[in-house]
């Protein structure tokens, strides 16, 4: 009864003061972790499905709500999706971590064939007909030759001097499968080396190749030394990977908040399509942008425009000269960002990727795949130090912090906010890069995002915008490119 009382008399203070007892804030978050959560129950959205197609018009219904103007650019391309994988040495199944993305397509029997293991670029020219076998390590790779720091947030915070990541593991065997092809192998099977089974389980990699006519699928280390053996002693395989590839569609959509200035905007972008709860998660931040600039009583000072991208899970066939998949858009709609024959010019640009991501890492034995209990590494891209500075600023008083700037390497430069500092838009770009930020698997991986951190980014990203729409243009500063060396 006393706690009745207490709780009434709360209410009473709280109307008679006038303070909300649900506050923005809450409200805004609890709205974040509900459109996540819808998200994440659409499953994989891999370019052009069924799932992507449904979170595009979720996005599209969201924007309607607050009545926001967005227009929708629809795309055809060939669209490779898996139905049936499996693989099989003398008629014992064999556990297959996952297929290769756009590799190729089998019959629903699948092909049968004598294993191969190729160790040397020479093994392969024994490979006709048969099923090749090669190993894929996740070698530790030097820091310096992926990143150049600019700054870490908390001071103490460092990334290691060497990294190792499955998803750029990934890209490096693509010579193999193509000396595999060229000798008549009939399919493959690449051994992810270096990273445990469940780390490696479900990993959609890579995600950046187009269609190889060639089907492929990846074992983890301990049913690869099986599959070594095997072949060994000539034993037959049979590699199902039954799918079917299709002329299909896909939308880019981008809505429009209008300023007072029409000669300039600010592009924040993401992309829609992706693997699980974390890729693609950065729509949700610019539904969130786009509705609070929205209801606001004074516009902003410039138009800023929001892209929701499609095809980063298809790069080979939506990126502009092997950029990301923005650079479609980008080439599409010059009015927004050129300057150029009465254009809009871009003086600004914000990429939100992958947010709310807690560490997940393999021990040192590489056999035990668990959480740290730290926040992954929020790397952020900041194309000079007046941008660099403009976010350091917006993280001061975060509770939940663990930021590496980084200073942008010509096409090292991950994520959606490559194309933008392409062409000389100052960018700000987060872009985390979990070790499962590419699995598929039963829970989308919502169990790895924390909600609260997720919230503290999305309001970095407020305060960003907020900033840049008080500072005329030259404070933004200049992009200047480096060249892709280790030292300068």
């Amino acid at each position: 009864m006393r706690n009745k009382t207490i709780f009434l008399l709360i209410v009473v203070i709280a109307v008679f003061m006038s303070v909300p007892i649900w506050s923005e804030e809450q409200d805004t978050k609890e709205e974040l972790w509900t459109l996540q959560k819808e998200l994440n129950l659409l499953g994989p959205r891999f370019t052009g499905n069924e799932a992507h197609q449904k979170f595009i018009n979720l996005i599209k219904s969201e924007l309607d709500k607050y009545s926001i103007d967005y227009k929708e650019d629809v795309y055809k391309f060939n669209r490779w999706e898996a139905q049936d994988y499996s693989l099989k040495v003398d008629e014992i199944n064999i556990p297959v971590s996952f297929y290769y993305p756009y590799s190729g397509i089998t019959s629903a029997e699948g092909v049968t064939a004598p294993l191969i293991f190729c160790k040397s670029s020479s093994d392969f020219r024994k490979a006709k007909g048969k099923i090749v076998v090669v190993k894929a390590g996740v070698k530790a790779l030097p820091t310096g030759l992926l990143f150049k720091i600019r700054n870490t947030k908390p001071g103490v915070e460092r990334l290691p001097t060497r990294i190792k990541n499955p998803v750029v593991a990934s890209v490096l065997n693509g010579h193999l499968l193509k000396k595999a092809k060229k000798s008549g192998a009939l399919g493959a099977v690449l051994i992810w080396e270096g990273i445990s089974a469940d780390n490696a389980k479900g990993q959609y990699l890579p995600f950046t190749s187009g269609y190889k006519d060639f089907p492929v699928l990846w074992v983890d280390s301990k049913n690869g030394e099986r599959l070594l053996s095997s072949a060994e002693k000539d034993a037959s395989a049979t590699l199902t990977l039954n799918a079917r590839l299709e002329l299909s569609e896909t939308s880019t959509i981008y809505a429009v908040i209008p300023g007072k200035s029409k000669t300039e905007t600010v592009i924040v972008n993401t992309h829609t399509d992706g693997t699980n709860a974390v890729e693609e998660n950065g729509a949700i931040a610019l539904i969130a942008l786009a509705k609070a600039m929205s209801i606001k009583d004074e516009k902003p000072e410039r138009t800023t425009v929001f892209v929701f991208a499609t095809g980063h899970f298809q790069l080979p066939q939506f990126g502009i000269d092997e950029q990301q998949a923005t650079s479609r858009w980008l080439n599409d709609h010059p009015e927004f960002w050129d300057g150029k024959d009465g254009h809009a010019k871009a003086v600004a640009g914000l990429t939100i990727e992958h947010l709310g991501c807690m560490e997940w890492k393999d021990e040192k034995n590489n056999n035990n795949y668990k959480a740290t209990g730290k926040i992954d590494f929020e790397l952020v891209y900041t194309a000079n130090k007046e941008m660099n500075q403009i976010y350091l600023d917006a993280i001061k008083d975060r509770k939940m912090l663990r930021t590496i700037t980084l200073r942008p390497r010509n096409s090292l430069y991950f994520g959606e906010g490559q194309p933008l500092f392409q062409r000389d838009i100052p960018t700000i770009s987060l872009v985390p890069a979990p070790d499962y930020l590419c699995k598929v698997s039963e829970n989308g991986e919502i169990d790895k995002i924390n909600s609260t951190l997720l919230y503290e980014q999305y309001q970095t990203f407020v305060k960003i915008l907020d900033k840049i729409d008080s500072l005329p243009s030259k404070e933004f500063g200049s992009v200047q490119k480096q060249s892709i060396g280790l030292f300068y």
